[in-house]
């Protein structure tokens, strides 16, 4: 498996500007991978979107301070 960072969340992302793949990509760049999935929810502060480092498998950030299990 490839290194890099992969977008999840339990609700159907989607964006005006965005091309449609975007949420289901792999992003070499952590920060990209951020930018893009608050792009995805209307509000990023109570609609749950996450970062995850392929590679390890971790939450590397997420859009709540809810606990992700």
């Amino acid at each position: 498996m490839g290194s890099g960072y992969r977008i999840e969340s339990d609700l159907a992302l989607a964006s005006d500007w965005l091309p449609s793949d975007a949420f289901s990509r792999t992003y070499r760049d952590r920060a990209v991978a951020v930018a893009t999935a608050i792009e995805g929810v209307d509000d990023p502060a109570t609609q749950e979107v996450r970062v995850v480092d392929v590679r390890a498998g971790t939450v590397v950030w997420r859009s709540t301070d809810d606990e992700y299990e």
